[in-house]
Formats: structure tokens, sequence, C-alpha cells
């Protein structure tokens, strides 16, 4: 947990010393999975709702006693979302961490598949910050407060505007622009330049390009969403 600290708080210093061990972070990878499940298990009541909201609002009224069957359903299931959340988790890392490897094989550095997963399950953590404090301001807001399914993120640019005015794609991107997104890009750059002692600036270049080619698929799942619900009379 120490080296977690670190690598948040003095990046520099112990990405640096984490090159010397340069082994698998199998430990920093069972903690962040760990928090993950925290988050997702707090997430379930927000889920209920959301999904309230959005068979609520479908073209073909839903009888309430299957509503309610369909919410038990749901609910039951509950850890086994929350399982299934973990595992795809712990499968995003391993391809970040892969997308990671092919990004800076083209630009030369040396680095091999370990320590890009290192850089990437450690910097990770900022997110997975992020999750939890976006979370926390959920339930601070009460579920009252949920009146769209897609308007749930409240860390990024996206406070400033609205689903209707922004659409969902930019929406979603806005949301996605938060100091958490930053302070992620930051550590994935220390931890280049720690692990491949490149220039800062092409460090740097990387980080956002990686970041850039991670935010596409959030912002293309959520522009489907919406066309497909537009066409199923949801929205």
């Amino acid at each position: 947990m120490n080296v977690i600290l670190q690598v948040l708080f003095s990046p520099r210093k112990a990405f640096g010393e984490l090159k010397q061990v340069n082994k698998f972070p199998a430990m920093a990878l069972i903690i962040l999975l760990s928090l993950l499940a925290v988050n997702l298990i707090l997430m379930v009541p927000i889920t209920s709702k959301i999904t309230t909201l959005m068979l609520s609002r479908s073209s073909m009224p839903i009888p309430e006693e299957q509503l309610e069957r369909s919410l038990n359903m749901l609910y039951n299931l509950r850890y086994l979302q929350v399982i299934g959340g973990v595992f795809s988790s712990a499968i995003s890392l391993f391809l970040l961490a892969l997308l990671l490897y092919i990004i800076t094989l083209i630009a030369k550095p040396a680095l091999d598949y370990v320590k890009s997963f290192t850089i990437v399950v450690y910097s990770y953590f900022a997110l997975l910050i992020g999750g939890l404090v976006n979370t926390g301001i959920l339930y601070f807001k009460g579920m009252d407060a949920i009146t769209n399914p897609f308007e749930i993120a409240f860390t990024g640019l996206n406070v400033f505007t609205t689903m209707e005015k922004a659409g969902g794609g930019l929406y979603t991107f806005l949301s996605l622009v938060n100091p958490f997104q930053l302070w992620f890009v930051i550590l994935l750059c220390i931890g280049l330049k720690a692990f491949t002692e490149i220039k800062f600036t092409k460090a740097l270049i990387i980080s956002i390009l990686f970041w850039l080619i991670t935010v596409i698929f959030p912002v293309a799942s959520i522009i489907f969403s919406e066309a497909t619900m537009q066409r199923a009379g949801i929205m």
C-alpha cells in the first residue's frame, strides 16, 4: 500500500524504485481490483435507479409488477454483476497495457509488456479515486437527484452543460475531462519517463495519445446507445 501512495503523491521516486524491482505488480493489481469491487457494490442501488428511469421512459409502458420483478432480479444478481465488472476491469487493464506497449513500440522507447502493465496499474489508482469520489457525490446528492440516466458524472467539465444541450458524445467526453483523468495522464507520463528515460515531451505526447484512444470507446458507446434508445422510443 505504501508503494501505491508513493506513486500517487511522489511518482518520480516511486516509479524509479519500481523500475529497479521490475516484477509483475500482483499485489497492486489485487488491491486495485478489490477497491473497484467496492465501488461496484456501492453503485448497485444507483444502477437500479438508472434502470428504473430507463424502463419508465420506454415508449411501451411496462406494468408495475413486471418492472418490480425485473428490478428484483437485477438486485438478486448484483454480486454476479460485481464479479463480472471486476473481471471486465481486469481484462481492460491487460488490454490497456497492451495498447500502451504498442504505442511505445511505435515510438521506439525501450518498454516491455510487464513494465507497461506496471505503469497502467499504478496510474489507474487515480481513476479509481475519481470513481469513488463520484460515487460519494451521488450518495450525497441522493437517489432522487438522479433524473437522467446519463447525467451521473460530477467531476468533469460536463457539469457546466446538460445532455440535451451538448449531445451524448460531447457530454461523455466532457465528463472524462476531469482532475482524475489529468492525474492519470500525468502519472502515465512520469512512469514512461522513469521506465524508458525518454524526454518528458515525448512521454507526454505518448500519454495524451494513449488517453485520447481510450476515451474514444466510451464516447462511441454512448453515441451508439443514444441512437439505439431513440430508435426504440426510450429517449
